[in-house]
């Protein structure tokens, strides 16, 4: 009867799969990897680690307390979630941060989340120190543990618990922990908050951005300044507190993430305090610049 009814599907052109046997053969090549209690969150992140399989040679993941270590390229790097694997193939396996420079230079990690682009950049040589910030607690508590398992491969000398805005406030960001790096002023404006029923708030503490920045700029003169942005809709005001003041003309290099507002807003700062940019879009809500002082 079976046999039959196989035939008869077939005829019509369809095809019966079986799907326990279709994730076990998904599941299979990564049973190689010491993860059991979190195995589920390795599956659903299954993409992801292919991609780094693909670029690292030797990639090692582990269950570590509450989520997964991986490590590659001598890095240890602490994830907690699908997205955070997601940051790693953006960052180490896309590269979207990439660039080489041949001047000694400082970075600005604005939107630090759990540290994984800080580490990043904490390869290159030219870069001399890095300045973080994050504003939510719990993933400053994660970049700050993952900077503690690099003690001998990261630049980072100054991890700050704050946002940077146009100016000093409170403010309250919906948080789920399995979407860290959506958090942030655009609230339910992020696909990942619109219809989450898992959401918690989560009050922090947002600076002039301006006066941060002139702190670490007065430290470090001579050197070229290197600004990371993504800060999940802060990136409008952050880049109006700096212009309206000046502090832009200080700065050498943006690479930076845009949501919601589109890149025209961004792309005429730029423009004004003569910067070359390249400008792409990943939808409608998204996109990267990355700016370029000129000579």
């Amino acid at each position: 009867m079976k046999k039959l009814l196989f035939q008869l599907v077939n005829k019509l052109g369809y095809r019966i799969v079986n799907k326990k046997n279709e994730r076990e053969n998904l599941a299979l090549p990564l049973k190689k990897y010491d993860v059991k209690q979190h195995f589920e969150m390795l599956f659903r992140s299954k993409y992801y680690i292919h991609n780094l399989e693909d670029k690292f040679e030797k990639l090692t993941i582990k269950d570590h307390k509450e989520g997964i270590l991986v490590q590659f390229l001598n890095l240890n790097i602490y994830v907690e979630s699908e997205e955070e694997f997601h940051i790693l193939n953006e960052v180490f396996v896309r590269r979207d941060y990439d660039f080489i420079s041949n001047d000694q230079s400082i970075l600005i990690d604005i939107g630090a989340n759990i540290g994984i682009t800080s580490l990043f950049f904490s390869r290159f040589d030219f870069i001399e120190k890095i300045y973080a910030f994050e504003p939510v607690k719990d993933t400053f508590d994660q970049a700050k543990y993952n900077f503690s398992l690099n003690k001998s491969g990261q630049k980072v000398v100054c991890l700050k618990n704050i946002g940077l805005g146009f100016n000093s406030r409170k403010e309250i960001f919906l948080y789920d922990k399995k979407w860290k790096g959506n958090t942030g002023l655009r609230g339910i404006a992020s696909p990942s908050y619109a219809n989450n029923s898992n959401t918690s708030e989560r009050e922090v503490q947002i600076v002039d951005a301006s006066i941060e920045i002139n702190e670490i700029l007065k430290d470090n003169l001579g050197k070229k300044v290197v600004i990371k942005m993504d800060c999940e809709g802060g990136e409008y005001e952050i880049l109006e507190n700096l212009y309206k003041t000046g502090t832009i003309n200080n700065i050498d290099i943006l690479l930076l993430e845009w949501h919601d507002k589109g890149s025209q807003i961004i792309e005429e700062i730029m423009i004004n305090s003569g910067f070359d940019y390249f400008s792409k879009s990943f939808d409608n809500f998204s996109g990267m610049i990355y700016a370029f002082k000129k000579k």
